[in-house]
């Protein structure tokens, strides 16, 4: 273990107030001599922390919230509860219970809400209570080691190594932290208690098995992986500028910073269950990042799988534009940009238990899935044309229904072509709805699974690559979907207005 650090003057000064140890018998029914946290939480009850429950119960597997959290902190160091605080968020008034103690945490930089709001019935995961303790008690120092399920680039990992270096946890007994894991009584008591006594630190560290290698570690986007909870994400990024529907049911909620730093996660039971970026957003396993090339990914992993076993059917998968793997519980898909040297331009991760729960190619047609494949469409161009430093597209309602009625006519007429039935090509359809334009242009494609693979497959296409970054300034995307196969067709419409 390296050397620790001392905390601070302010914390030594502090634990002259705090009683040692305490070897008193447990006053709780559900804490009994054998409970591996009987002697922190009876310490930090006896100091008034923390409170048991009127029926003398402690309850320790119940998890905290953010508005218990504060209370416990300022506890903890003394802070001044006064009235005269200007301290406000929407969803704590001043007769709130918790006001008090919310308003000094804020005051003291310790705890914070995130657009206007503390949210103080959120319960509290490991990774923010890290970050949470790592503040009150001003935790110093580095340390070399590190848990299997956090990154470098991790938004809570300076403060979770704090609390390495400091003795103040030990991770879980798999060298896992578990940071979007809820922070129950019984731990926060254990690490509040470590925090304010030398005497309850740990030596020794559990950190991750000899045979776990990297490609077990999590990848992050954004700072965010696979498994975190959504009120993480939220604490982290803020609130997503769009939810959408996807094809396997879980809600994307997509963020970015007009169209930089693009990011879709995926979330069931509000968790994360895919992840998917187009731009240099994300840290993967083995050196694998955006722009290498899909043979440093064959070499890294060996030859992608060729289909997919759900149930008692196996669903074809191969394609010389994408691959997929499937590593540490979820399918990672890792689509190439033939025009580039075969780089790496995107990727896809979807937990295993989505995508063999998902037995069919396509899902089943609905309104809403329509509409959000459209403006799925919509917003993987502007990302890519972000990203190639191209002007961004502008929606247009009038050139989108041209769209979906091209969409509507190829699906339900069985053709796929930019001229239909009638001998109109796009410009005269375009016309046809008044749209007046400088220059315009047309993509089409049908039987992708999903907007993510029409627009790599558009991206893959010369000719559709130069209409997706061309000099337009305006976009509609109509969708349809055939009704016996179920397929989508996809209309994308460009053009600059005169």
């Amino acid at each position: 273990m390296n050397k620790r650090f001392i905390i601070s003057l302010f914390l030594l000064t502090l634990m002259l107030f705090i009683s040692p140890h305490i070897e008193a018998e447990s006053t709780f029914s559900d804490i009994g001599d054998s409970h591996w946290a009987e002697e922190e939480i009876l310490y930090i009850t006896e100091n008034g922390i923390a409170n048991g429950y009127q029926d003398g119960t402690f309850r320790p597997k119940e998890n905290v919230t953010r508005g218990q959290t504060a209370k416990m902190i300022v506890s903890a160091l003394g802070l001044s509860t006064s009235d005269d605080s200007d301290v406000e968020f929407n969803d704590v008034d001043r007769n709130h219970s918790y006001y008090p103690y919310i308003a000094a945490v804020a005051k003291n930089d310790i705890m914070n809400g995130s657009n206007g709001s503390f949210r103080p019935n959120k319960e509290l995961s490991r990774a923010e209570m890290a970050v949470v303790l790592s503040r009150a008690f001003r935790l110093k120092g580095e340390t070399d080691i590190s848990f299997a399920d956090i990154s470098n680039d991790y938004w809570a990992h300076s403060s979770i190594q704090r609390l390495v270096n400091n003795g103040i946890t030990s991770g879980y007994v798999n060298g896992n932290f578990g940071p979007s894991d809820h922070t129950t009584r019984a731990h926060f008591s254990v690490f509040l208690a470590r925090c304010l006594n030398e005497s309850f630190r740990v030596e020794e560290i559990n950190t991750p098995p000899s045979d776990v290698d990297s490609e077990q570690k999590a990848w992050h986007f954004r700072g965010i992986t696979m498994g975190d909870r959504k009120e993480s994400v939220i604490d982290k990024l803020g609130e997503p500028e769009k939810v959408e529907v996807s094809r396997y049911g879980f809600k994307w909620h997509i963020y970015h910073d007009n169209y930089s730093n693009y990011v879709q996660y995926g979330f069931r039971d509000d968790k994360v269950v895919a992840i998917y970026s187009n731009q240099d957003t994300w840290i993967g396993d083995k050196g694998l990042r955006l722009d290498k090339t899909k043979t440093d990914v064959i070499e890294k992993y060996g030859d992608p799988l060729s289909s997919i076993k759900k149930g008692g059917d196996n669903f074809s998968i191969e394609s010389s534009t994408a691959g997929t793997y499937l590593v540490g519980g979820r399918y990672t898909t890792f689509f190439y940009d033939v025009h580039r040297g075969n780089k790496i331009t995107a990727i896809l991760l979807v937990n295993e238990e989505e995508e063999r729960a998902f037995r069919q190619f396509y899902a089943e047609p609905t309104k809403a899935l329509k509409e959000s494949y459209e403006r799925q469409i919509f917003y993987l161009a502007n990302a890519q044309r972000k990203r190639f430093s191209k002007p961004l597209l502008q929606w247009d309602d009038v050139v989108a229904g041209t769209a979906r009625s091209h969409s509507a006519n190829m699906s339900g007429s069985n053709f796929f072509d930019h001229m239909n039935p009638d001998g109109e090509d796009p410009f005269d359809r375009m016309a046809s709805d008044g749209v007046r334009f400088y220059n315009a242009a047309e993509n089409i494609a049908y039987g992708q699974v999903s907007p993510l693979y029409a627009h790599q497959s558009w991206m893959n296409s010369e000719s559709h690559r130069q209409a997706l970054l061309g000099d337009y300034s305006r976009l509609g995307v109509g969708v349809a979907f055939h009704e016996i196969r179920k397929q989508p067709y996809y209309t994308q419409n460009f053009y600059t207005p005169r």
